[in-house]
């Protein structure tokens, strides 16, 4: 079995693992921490663990109330000014499943050293790592670890870490027991994600497939065409749903597979999407908590979750799609063109 299929069926066993390992952990790194003082979260990552702090930093802000932005960790020590607020109580979460990730630890020591105001929490699938030693505070999730290059239930169990981590800022109970129903829920969707996936994935129609996604599920809406442009090397671009409307939708055509990531939030406005990208000819894919009516095909997913909660729940049509892809075109998923584990600068 491959080695990425077999970590995206692995999914639900990280996020049992996390929804053990995380709580008790956070309390410790809390008691160092004046949390009812902070002001600002930061969320920073490379490639896929930036759109893991962007899902982050919508979802931290709207769960606790407090201010969060995401940025790539190079702008943290390329671009403080625009990127790192210069007063109040700053808690920055370095993302990076190695590590070792050069710009994660060149931030790390940027902050900590030039910004006695930040307290620089990592968040990694290796223990003992750099990142350890130069953050106030490290959540290991080794059990998230990965042997394929392509990011997938570690770019989930990341994401729910921090999700568990900004429902424990705010104690909120309600958000932590629709957390925990993940797991399960993944099984109960496998069956109809898969075969949905390796239906559109091995067909050969569509020489272009957009993301859509709002709020928190841009940033999986992104994640989904890198996944794509990891293991495939296929034209893909990811936007707001209303927005693609504003411009970009002039790309569309007959050979287009759109997917969107759905949810009760835009629920009023979403039809209206639909519509314009199937008169535009685009084979539309809707991914959410209802049936659609207006998509040529509707994935149920998450129906009793949160918005906030269900995020985890998009993100195993998107891996899936991206591994049956690569079939279809002959490519090795475990082994992507031009990529390797950890990305590391060369820096005089």
């Amino acid at each position: 079995m491959s080695l990425t299929y077999a970590e995206v069926l692995n999914q639900p066993a990280s996020w049992k693992a996390a929804l053990g390992h995380v709580p008790p952990v956070w309390a410790g790194i809390a008691q160092s921490l004046d949390i009812d003082a902070i002001s600002h979260a930061l969320f920073m990552g490379s490639g896929t663990s930036l759109y893991i702090a962007q899902a982050a930093a919508q979802s931290f802000m709207e769960i606790t109330g407090t201010t969060a932005t995401a940025v790539p960790t190079s702008e943290v020590f390329l671009s403080s000014a625009t990127t790192v607020p210069r007063s109040g109580s700053v808690l920055a979460f370095v993302i990076s499943r190695s590590g070792t990730t050069s710009e994660a630890l060149l931030a790390a020591d940027f902050l900590r050293t030039t910004h006695s105001h930040v307290k620089t929490i990592g968040i990694t699938c290796n223990a003992g790592t750099g990142m350890a030693a130069r953050c106030d505070a490290c959540i290991e999730l080794s059990f998230a670890t990965e042997k394929s290059v392509v990011m997938t239930q570690s770019f989930t169990t990341m994401l729910l870490t921090l999700q568990i981590v900004a429902s424990l800022i705010a104690s909120n109970d309600a958000m932590l027991e629709n957390l925990a129903r993940l797991p399960d829920a993944f099984g109960d969707q496998l069956a109809d994600v898969d075969r949905l996936a390796q239906r559109l994935g091995w067909s050969p129609v569509f020489d272009k497939t957009i993301y859509l996604g709002l709020g928190p599920n841009q940033g999986l809406a992104e994640e989904g065409t890198l996944k794509l442009k990891e293991m495939t090397q296929s034209a893909c671009e990811a936007y707001n749903p209303l927005e693609f409307r504003h411009g970009p939708i002039s790309i569309v055509d007959e050979r287009t597979l759109i997917v969107l990531f759905e949810g009760r939030r835009e629920r009023a406005y979403i039809a209206d999407v639909e519509r314009d990208l199937k008169r535009h000819g685009a084979h539309v894919v809707a991914v959410g908590p209802y049936p659609s009516t207006g998509a040529d095909d509707s994935l149920v997913v998450g129906a009793t979750s949160s918005d906030l909660a269900r995020c985890l729940l998009y993100l195993p049509f998107a891996q899936l799609l991206a591994y049956y892809r690569a079939l279809s075109l002959g490519l090795d998923p475990d082994k992507p063109r031009n990529l390797s584990s950890v990305v590391v600068l060369n820096v005089r």
